[in-house]
C-alpha cells in the first residue's frame, strides 16, 4: 500500500470514529420516551396541586340574605326598625309604603287625617262610585244624605244625575258620607288617586307598629337598607327586640368564632344546664372534643363541669351553641353586651358589595 493510500484511510478512519462518538453523546443527552413523559407528568402533577376557585370559601349572597330574612322577619324587631324611617329619604319612605301598605292600612291612615285631607281624598270618587254607594245604602240611610243634600226627586234621576247628588254637600258632608259607607277597597283606591304630597302626609300617620308591618311587605334589600342607615343604637334596640326563635336562629347562623363569644357570656351553671338539654349525639360530640367520657363528666360537681366546658376550643364553643337548644342559644345572645350583639349580627352578614338601592319613585323624578 502506498503512503498516500495509509494516509487516506486513516483520515477516513478518524472521521468515522469522530461522527459514531457524537451520535453516541446526542443520544445520551435526549430523554427517551419514558422519560419524556415522565417530565410532562411531573409538571402535570404540579398543576393539580393548585388551588381552584371551587377550594375556596366564601360567603354567598344568599347566606347574608338568610341572616338578614331572620332578623327582619320578626314583627318585633320590625316594628323597632320601623322607628328609624326617618334615616331614609321622603322618597324612599314613600316608595316602601306604596309597596307594603295594604287596603286596610290605607283606609285606617284616611280616617286619620285632618277634615280638610280626608276631604280632598273623597273628593277623588268618581260619579259612578258615588251611585254605587248609594246604591248600597238601606232606604233609612239613604234618605239621610238625599235630606242634607237638599235631593226630592232622587227616584226620577238618571244614573248621571245621581252621580252629581254628593257633589251637591259640602266637600266635608261628602267625606263623612263617603267615609261611612264606602268600603276598605274603595277608601283604599280614592287614596291612590291623591298626589304625592297628600299620600306622604297620610302615610306618615302610620305608627311604629304599622310601619313595620309596612317594612315586612318590601323586598328584603329595602330592609337590609334601612338597617345599615341605623345608628349602633337603634341596631341594638331592633336586635333586642327580637323573638326567642329569632335570637336562637340568628345566633345559629354566626360563624364560629361569633357563636364562641355567645359562650363565653355563660354562667357555670347555665353551661351545664345547656348541654343537660342537648340531645344525646349532641353530647358525645361535646365530651369527645373535651376529652372527657360520660361517666368522668356525670362524677364531677357543677363547677367540674362547667370548668370542663369552658376548655373547649373555638371550635368546640361554637359547636356547642350551634347545637344547644333553642332557649339556650337565645339566652347566649341576650347575655352578650348590646354592642357585642350588634357586631355579632354584623359579623354574620358581613359580605363584600353593596346593598342593593331602590329604583327612584315617580315623586322623586318629578323633582328633578
Amino acid at each position: 500500500m502506498s503512503r498516500k493510500s495509509t494516509t487516506l484511510l486513516i483520515t477516513t478512519s478518524v472521521v468515522i470514529i469522530a461522527a459514531i462518538a457524537f451520535f453516541t453523546s446526542s443520544n445520551r443527552n435526549n430523554p427517551t420516551s419514558e422519560q419524556v413523559a415522565g417530565a410532562i407528568g411531573t409538571v402535570d402533577k404540579y398543576r393539580s396541586e393548585q388551588i381552584t376557585p371551587n377550594d375556596v370559601t366564601v360567603n354567598t349572597t344568599s347566606d347574608v340574605e338568610a341572616i338578614f330574612g331572620t332578623l327582619f322577619s320578626d314583627p318585633a324587631a320590625l316594628e323597632e326598625l320601623g322607628n328609624t324611617f326617618g334615616r331614609l329619604s321622603p322618597d324612599e319612605r314613600m316608595k316602601l309604603y306604596e309597596r307594603g301598605t295594604t287596603p286596610e292600612l290605607a283606609a285606617m291612615l284616611l280616617e286619620r287625617g285632618t277634615a280638610t285631607e280626608r276631604a280632598g281624598v273623597y273628593g277623588k270618587a268618581h260619579k259612578d262610585e258615588c251611585v254605587a254607594i248609594l246604591a248600597r245604602m238601606n232606604p233609612e240611610q239613604r234618605n239621610e244624605v238625599l235630606a242634607k243634600a237638599g235631593i226630592t226627586d232622587f227616584e226620577r234621576m238618571n244614573l248621571e244625575e245621581r252621580g252629581n247628588v254628593l257633589d251637591r254637600m259640602s266637600a266635608q258632608g261628602k267625606a263623612d258620607v263617603l267615609a261611612a259607607h264606602a268600603t276598605v277597597q274603595e277608601k283604599a283606591t280614592f287614596l291612590g288617586r291623591a298626589d304625592v304630597s297628600e299620600r306622604m302626609k297620610l302615610y306618615e300617620r302610620a305608627n311604629a307598629g304599622e310601619r313595620g308591618q309596612v317594612l315586612g311587605r318590601n323586598d328584603l334589600s329595602e330592609r337590609m337598607k334601612l338597617y345599615e342607615r341605623s345608628t349602633p343604637e337603634e341596631r341594638a334596640s331592633v336586635i333586642g327586640r327580637m323573638s326567642l326563635e329569632g335570637k336562637a336562629d340568628l345566633i345559629g347562623r354566626m360563624d364560629l368564632a361569633g357563636r364562641a363569644e355567645a359562650f363565653n357570656a355563660f354562667t357555670p351553671q347555665e353551661r351545664v344546664d345547656a348541654f343537660d338539654r342537648m340531645d344525646l349525639t349532641a353530647k358525645n360530640d361535646i365530651l369527645a372534643k373535651a376529652n372527657v367520657t360520660q361517666a368522668d363528666y356525670d362524677r364531677m360537681s357543677i363547677e367540674g363541669r362547667s370548668e370542663v366546658l369552658g376548655k373547649l376550643t373555638v371550635d368546640g364553643r361554637g359547636d356547642f351553641i350551634g347545637r344547644a337548644a333553642v332557649q339556650d342559644r337565645a339566652l347566649a345572645f341576650d347575655r352578650a353586651p348590646a354592642q357585642e350583639r350588634v357586631d355579632l349580627v354584623s359579623r354574620a352578614i358581613a359580605t363584600q358589595g353593596a346593598t342593593p338601592t331602590m329604583e327612584r319613585t315617580d315623586f322623586e323624578k318629578s323633582r328633578k
